[in-house]
């Protein structure tokens, strides 16, 4: 509100309101007087329901991206686990199908007693270890069990009577079945999958494996998810709360209650509904309350008439996404404030903010200029430079092809030396190409300790073939010294000047490069004993676009003065008795 008061008639424009008593009325001053008052009072009124509006909206926003969110969180996962689910489910359903067709199972359920039973006992004790199964047995006609993976338990089956079990006899009726029940041994809840087996058009008896969700449980709880299975009755079988079997989460028909009692699906469970259904607290994502639900619910349909429910919880994650969209607007709201004073204080420092851009403007067209002024003079190399690797290439051909004659002749020696220069042709071109390479690169800007005898080394390669064709002389110095530079740019400032020399001059100039220390810096003097510089030409010598050359810019010495200076150095025309003479004066490395 601050912000709104101090700021808003400023960043609208408004003009200054004054109550120049002198220039009106009472009444007219009076009402100036009270218009800023106004002003304030609308500003901080309108700033108030503007920050209302904000976090209504932006509540609301959140609210509906949280619960789409886990709507969509609980789908993905609903998909995952069910898909989970059926996969176990059908392990156990082909592994029954497979001992359905078992040649032992049906010895055993023909009168076959003995090893013959035993080993059966003991290959279904293995198959029910490797499968995961709580248990596998072979049941006759009456229900009688004959074998059992647990035959050597003292809950062992063999021997049991499970002939009044549903899955029994609409096994022995329709030829398979399956039901969700409590053991009547172990009390544990799990899935029975039985077949029948048949022989002949007779039927045999029934063999059935009883799987047990323990694990499959125990990685939903591990997972941090809440999810559940329901058979077609909406009666929670497998689920990641244990608390929760055996509720239902819709109200079951006393008839349907009866039946499973009798039944002993599930014991004596009275077969509740869930409280979580009951009170109303879980809706699917489609709902248009269900930001008031606790939970949004993902229904998966799976095989048996099963069906898979993931629970995401709705109120936790709609808690987090408002906190955060409410720290968004406020930090918007403070963005603003800091962007309304910020204007303000733009507003004042316009004329510093134009001519820093000027600054920033001039120093990126003189950069622009160092390369233009760099690319020039690589147009100018590029020929000799062409030239200096067209030689060693034609070399390259000729050893090539020698050393192909020599292999077969079978010399390989002759051969070997021949691919040996090879090498030192290809290495030089490879010296040529880098330097070129680095003479064009963009400056880094960063200086450092420079050998000046190796800034004039890669001159004088680039320089090679104009130097030849001139058949000039270049006299190198003796000594090196290191200094403060730019290894590019430096080397871009002595490109100039030597071409220079060489445009200038005839054929056969002799130019002299020599290094002293002097004042405390280090000195590369460029001479030559050409033609020289005229007075006129002298005086004018460092003005952009002055030159002597019919097709030169006159930027050359001009950019190279400025880098000279950037080194925090100089560069200075001399006045020999004969040519001319530039000398680079530059800070030595410390």
């Amino acid at each position: 509100m601050w912000f709104f008061a101090q700021f808003g008639c400023q960043m609208c424009d408004f003009p200054p309101l004054t109550n120049r008593k002198s220039m009106r009325p009472w009444g007219e001053a009076r009402m100036v007087k009270s218009t800023p008052k106004l002003l304030v009072v609308a500003s901080v009124v309108a700033g108030l329901a503007l920050i209302a509006a904000s976090f209504v909206l932006s509540d609301t926003t959140a609210r509906n991206r949280a619960v789409t969110e886990a709507g969509k969180r609980g789908n993905v996962s609903a998909e995952l686990l069910a898909s989970a689910l059926e996969r176990e489910h059908e392990r156990f359903r082909l592994a029954t199908l497979v001992l359905a067709q078992d040649a032992d199972a049906r010895a055993v359920l023909a009168g076959e007693n003995g090893k013959r039973l035993a080993d059966f006992n003991r290959k279904l004790e293995a198959l029910s270890r490797d499968m995961g199964a709580a248990a596998i047995y072979l049941l006759d006609t009456k229900g009688l069990t004959l074998a059992s993976s647990n035959w050597q338990r003292p809950e062992t089956f063999v021997g049991q009577n499970y002939g009044f079990r549903p899955y029994f006899r609409e096994a022995l009726s329709k030829g398979h079945s399956e039901q969700f029940a409590l053991g009547t041994v172990s009390r544990r809840p799990g899935l029975y999958i039985a077949r029948q087996l048949k022989a002949g058009g007779q039927i045999l008896g029934v063999i059935v494996s009883k799987v047990e969700f323990d694990n499959l449980e125990a990685e939903w709880r591990k997972a941090g998810v809440t999810v559940f299975a329901t058979n077609a009755n909406g009666v929670i079988l497998i689920t990641s709360n244990r608390d929760w079997r055996f509720k239902t989460v819709q109200p079951l028909s006393q008839a349907t209650q009866s039946k499973m009692l009798r039944d002993l699906d599930y014991g004596t469970n009275p077969l509740e509904v869930l409280p979580l259904y009951q009170n109303g607290q879980v809706g699917i994502i489609e709902d248009a309350n269900i930001a008031s639900k606790k939970y949004a619910e993902a229904v998966k349909q799976i095989a048996n008439d099963w069906q898979l429910h993931v629970l995401t919880e709705t109120q936790d994650n709609i808690r987090t996404a408002v906190l955060s969209s409410r720290i968004s607007v406020l930090a918007s709201l403070l963005a603003l404030v800091a962007l309304g004073l910020a204007m303000i204080y733009l507003r004042r420092s316009a004329a510093f903010r134009a001519e820093r851009n000027l600054a920033i403007q001039q120093r990126e067209m003189s950069e622009r200029l160092v390369q233009l002024n760099k690319l020039a003079a690589l147009g100018q190399i590029a020929a000799g430079v062409g030239h200096e690797i067209n030689q060693p290439l034609a070399a390259i051909s000729a050893y090539t092809s020698n050393a192909v004659t020599f292999l077969d002749r079978g010399q390989p020696d002759e051969a070997r030396d021949n691919l040996t220069r090879v090498i030192g042709l290809a290495s030089r071109i490879g010296t040529i190409t880098s330097e070129l390479l680095g003479f064009a690169r963009k400056a880094t800007g960063t200086m450092t300790a420079v050998s000046l005898n190796k800034v004039i080394e890669g001159a004088l390669l680039l320089l090679r073939d104009r130097i030849a064709t001139s058949s000039a002389v270049v006299h190198q110095p003796k000594e090196d010294a290191l200094v403060q530079a730019e290894a590019v740019r430096l080397e871009q400032v002595l490109v100039n000047l030597m071409a220079n020399a060489l445009d200038a001059g005839q054929t056969g100039i002799e130019i002299d490069l020599s290094i002293k220390v002097e004042n405390g810096f280090v000195e590369l003097t460029v001479a030559d004993n050409g033609p020289g510089l005229s007075a006129a030409t002298l005086a004018s010598l460092f003005q952009p676009f002055s030159t002597t050359k019919r097709d030169g810019l006159g930027l050359g010495l001009v950019i190279s003065r400025d880098i000279m200076t950037d080194f925090g150095g100089e560069l200075v025309a001399a006045s020999p008795v004969q040519g001319a003479a530039f000398i680079m004066r530059l800070r030595p490395a410390t």
